[in-house]
C-alpha cells in the first residue's frame, strides 16, 4: 500500500511541477533496482534505453537528453528515490506527433529524455540545456550514440554507475 501512495504521489508532485505540455498520457512507471540492474550486468544508460523503447517504434528520428537537475526542495520529500533505485516515468504526447517524455528521478535530481520524430515537435526552452541528438532505433550506431550520451552526461555524474563499470 505504501509503494502504491508512493506511485500516485510521485506522478501528482513530477507532472505538476515538472510537465512541459498539457495534454500528456501517462504510459509508464518504471522503478529500476540497482543492485539488481548491475547483476544483471545493465548500465544505467541501458535500463533506461529499454525502458522507453518499449514505446518508440522506427518512426522517431531525434532524442533530446537535459542536463541533471535537482528536484525543487518543496518537491524533495514526495520525489527522493534514495540512492538504491532510480525511476523512470515516461509520458507520451499525442498532440506533439506522439513525442516520448521521459524523466528520470534518482535521488535529490532528474532529468529528462525525449523522443520526437520530427526535430519540431520538442519545444525547447533556453533556461534548460538539451543535447539534440539522431535517433534510430533500428540504427545500433544511433541508438548507442544516445546510450553512450545518457550514460556519460547523466548517469555517471549522478553516481548510478562508476566510470570503471562503463568502460568495461
Amino acid at each position: 500500500m505504501k509503494k502504491y501512495f508512493f506511485v500516485i504521489a510521485l506522478l501528482t508532485a513530477a507532472f505538476s511541477v515538472h510537465a512541459q505540455w498539457n495534454d500528456g498520457v501517462l504510459i509508464n512507471v518504471q522503478e529500476v533496482t540497482i543492485a539488481k540492474m548491475k547483476a544483471a550486468r545493465m548500465t544505467g544508460a541501458e535500463a533506461v534505453m529499454k525502458v522507453i523503447e518499449q514505446y518508440a517504434d522506427g518512426r522517431y528520428r531525434f532524442a533530446f537528453v537535459s542536463n541533471n537537475y535537482l528536484i525543487p526542495a518543496e518537491q524533495r520529500a514526495n520525489l527522493n528515490m534514495g540512492k538504491n533505485r532510480f525511476t523512470v516515468a515516461l509520458a507520451g504526447y499525442p498532440a506533439l506527433n506522439d513525442l516520448l517524455y521521459a524523466q528520470i528521478f534518482f535521488d535529490n535530481s532528474f532529468f529528462f529524455v525525449a523522443l520526437t520524430k520530427n526535430e519540431t515537435d520538442m519545444k525547447r526552452s533556453n533556461d534548460i540545456q538539451i543535447i539534440r541528438m539522431n535517433y534510430e532505433k533500428g540504427n545500433a550506431v544511433r541508438r548507442n550514440n544516445v546510450r553512450d550520451t545518457i550514460q556519460r552526461n547523466n548517469i555517471i555524474p549522478l553516481g548510478i554507475d562508476t566510470v570503471e563499470r562503463y568502460n568495461q
